[in-house]
Formats: C-alpha cells, sequence, structure tokens
C-alpha cells in the first residue's frame, strides 16, 4: 500500500514539474518587451529582441503601397521617433496623430519590422457625459 502511494506522489510530482517548464519556456519565447519609443530607441538590449512599442503616428508620415499591402510610417514619442514598416491589412481607425502599438523587431537598417499593427480607440476608454 505504502509504494503506491510513493509511486502516485512521484508520477504526480513529474507531472507538475513538467507542466511548469513548459509554461516557463512558452512565457519566454513568446514573451515582449513593451516599452516606449522613447525608452526603445535608448536600450540596445531591447532593440535586439522581439518587442511591443507604443507612441504616437507622426503627421505626414504615412505611406501606404496598396499593391503590395505595405505600409511605412514613422512611430513618434516624446523625444525620438523610429521608421516602422508593415504588411498586412491596416487598422480601420489608424491615422495621424493617433495612438498605436506595434508588435515586431527592429532589422538591421534600423527599420522597425511590425508584424501587428494595433490602434488604440480613445472614444472605448473616454467616460461617457450625461447632459441633464
Amino acid at each position: 500500500m505504502q509504494g503506491k502511494l510513493v509511486i502516485k506522489l512521484i508520477v504526480g510530482m513529474v507531472v507538475i514539474l513538467a507542466a511548469l517548464i513548459y509554461l516557463v519556456s512558452t512565457i519566454q519565447s513568446t514573451g515582449q518587451y513593451d516599452t516606449s519609443v522613447d525608452k526603445f530607441m535608448a536600450d540596445t538590449i531591447a532593440q535586439a529582441r522581439k518587442a511591443r512599442v507604443g507612441g504616437v503616428v507622426k503627421p505626414g508620415s504615412i505611406e501606404v503601397n496598396l499593391e503590395e499591402i505595405q505600409l511605412n510610417f514613422l512611430l513618434a514619442g516624446l523625444t525620438a521617433s523610429m521608421p516602422i514598416s508593415y504588411q498586412g491589412p491596416v487598422p480601420d481607425n489608424f491615422a495621424e496623430d493617433r495612438e498605436v502599438l506595434v508588435e515586431g523587431k527592429l532589422d538591421e537598417n534600423g527599420v522597425f519590422q511590425a508584424s501587428k499593427v494595433i490602434t488604440k480607440c480613445e472614444s472605448k476608454y473616454q467616460a461617457k457625459v450625461k447632459e441633464k
């Protein structure tokens, strides 16, 4: 009886350990560094890995190539900006002076190759005021 209990405990601990190892490896491989444009441009370690960077679309910087479904623009922070290149469908509310998040990685030419562009919808986050 006691031998079966020991075997069950060992099997249970092995299953729990395997689950923890899987969880940690998944988090490390998909983990992203969330930051602002200014912090990202000042951090060479962050520039070497996948990142999620937030900023504002700089006015006059948007270039769209409809044939290649290519979007290029400058993402601005308070003091720095960086060129973004994104290939894919453009979000409906993407515009100049709009806050966006880009996910991707900086290439060897200093252009952030975005795999995803997410716009922030200000109207969703503002409190609605009722008039009396």
